[in-house]
C-alpha cells in the first residue's frame, strides 16, 4: 500500500504539471505569440526540452539520487514560467526544464519501487495525457489562470518534499553514471528495437485526429482510453507476459485502425490496445540498466521526441490513412515481439 501511495502521488502530480504547461503554453502564451512563427518555435522548444532533455537529467538524477526532490524543483520551474508568462518563449523553456525535472525525479522513485514490474510505471506515465488535454483546452473550460496554476504547483511541491523524506532511505537505489562500451551488442540491438517502437509510437499519437473527435467529451473519452491502455498494458503484461501482450494489442490495434476512420468504438479501442505497450517498453529498457532508470527514462524521452519532430514540422497527415496505420502497426508488432523474445533471453540467463 506503501508503493500504491508513492506512485499515486506521483500520478497526480504528474497530472497537475503536464496540465501546468499546457494551460501555460495554451491558454496563457498563445494570444501572446501572435506570430505563427513565434509560436511554433516556442512550442518546438517547449517539447525539445521538456522531452529531449530528460536523458542528460536522468543522467543527473542518477548520481544525485535525490529523486522526489528533483520532481520538487521541476514544479518550481514550471511555477517561475508562470510568474514570467509575459516572456513567451523563455517560458515555454523554462517549463520544459521543470516538467522534464519532474517527469525524471518520479520516474527513477516508480521504477525503483517497481520491482521490475510495469504496473506501477504504467499507472504512473498514463496520468499525463489527462492533463494535457486538460490544459490544452484550457481557454474552453475557463481555467486559464496562472495564478490558479501556481497555488496547485505549490501545494505540489510541499507534497513532494515530504515525500522525499519518506522514500530517500528506503527505496533508492546507488544509482551508477553509465558505461556505454560495456553495453553487449544484444542489449544494443533491444534497445534499438524498443527506441524504434517509442518513435513510431510518438508519431502516430500525433497524428490520430480521427474526423469522430467532434468536441471535448468526445476528446476526453479518446485520452481515456490512451490512460486506460498505458495502465492495463502494465497490469496484463505483468500477468500473461510482456511478449504475447504486446504482440497481439497490436495486431489487433492494427485491424481496428482499418475501420477506425468511420466507426468511433474501434477507433476507442485500436488507440487503447495501441499505448499497452508503453510502460512495457520503458520498463524492459529500465530493467536492462538496472542502476541508470533516470538514463532509461531519458532515452525512451528522448525517442519520442524524435517520433514527435515530423509533426511539429507539419507533417501530420503524412501517414494518417488506413493501410499506414495498419502496416506500420503490424511491423511494430514484429519489432517489439523480436527485441522482447532477445529481452527474456538475456533476463533468463541473468536469473
Amino acid at each position: 500500500m506503501k508503493k500504491l501511495s508513492i506512485v499515486g502521488i506521483y500520478s497526480i502530480i504528474h497530472c497537475i504539471v503536464d496540465m501546468a504547461c499546457a494551460i501555460l503554453i495554451s491558454g496563457i502564451l498563445t494570444p501572446i505569440l501572435t506570430g505563427t512563427y513565434s509560436l511554433v518555435i516556442a512550442v518546438f522548444l517547449y517539447n525539445l526540452f521538456a522531452f529531449a532533455f530528460q536523458l542528460p537529467f536522468g543522467i543527473l538524477a542518477d548520481k544525485i539520487n535525490k529523486n522526489a526532490l528533483v520532481s520538487a524543483i521541476g514544479c518550481l520551474f514550471v511555477i517561475v514560467a508562470c510568474c514570467i508568462n509575459s516572456f513567451g518563449i523563455l517560458a515555454c523553456i523554462i517549463s520544459g526544464i521543470g516538467n522534464a525535472l519532474f517527469h525524471v525525479g518520479g520516474g527513477i522513485d516508480v521504477l525503483n519501487i517497481s520491482d521490475k514490474k510495469a504496473t506501477l510505471p504504467g499507472i504512473y506515465v498514463a496520468t499525463g495525457a489527462i492533463g494535457l488535454y486538460v490544459g490544452s483546452n484550457s481557454t474552453y473550460l475557463g481555467i486559464n489562470k496562472f495564478y490558479i496554476i501556481i497555488i496547485v504547483l505549490a501545494i505540489s511541491v510541499i507534497l513532494l518534499l515530504w515525500l522525499y523524506k519518506q522514500v530517500k532511505e528506503k527505496y533508492n537505489i546507488n544509482n551508477e553514471i553509465p558505461e556505454f562500451k560495456d553495453i553487449s551488442n544484444r542489449k544494443k540491438i533491444i534497445m534499438y528495437c524498443l527506441l524504434i517502437i517509442i518513435c513510431i509510437r510518438g508519431y502516430l499519437g500525433l497524428i490520430l485526429n480521427f474526423k469522430w473527435k467532434s468536441n471535448f467529451i468526445i476528446g476526453l473519452i479518446a485520452v481515456s482510453a490512451v490512460v486506460l491502455g498505458k495502465i492495463l498494458g502494465g497490469i496484463i503484461g505483468d500477468k500473461f507476459g510482456w511478449k504475447r501482450t504486446s504482440t497481439i494489442s497490436l495486431i489487433f490495434s492494427a485491424i481496428l485502425f482499418i475501420f477506425s476512420f468511420d466507426n468511433m468504438i474501434c477507433g476507442m479501442i485500436a488507440i487503447l490496445l495501441f499505448n499497452m505497450t508503453m510502460p512495457i517498453t520503458l520498463t524492459a529498457l529500465s530493467n536492462m540498466f538496472y542502476k541508470n532508470k533516470g538514463m532509461s527514462f531519458g532515452i525512451t524521452t528522448m525517442a519520442l521526441f524524435i517520433g514527435a519532430i515530423p509533426v511539429l514540422l507539419g507533417y501530420k497527415e503524412f501517414l494518417f490513412n488506413k493501410v499506414s496505420l495498419f502496416i506500420i502497426t503490424i511491423i511494430s508488432a514484429i519489432i517489439l515481439y523480436y527485441g522482447l523474445n532477445k529481452y527474456e533471453t538475456v533476463e533468463n540467463e541473468n536469473a
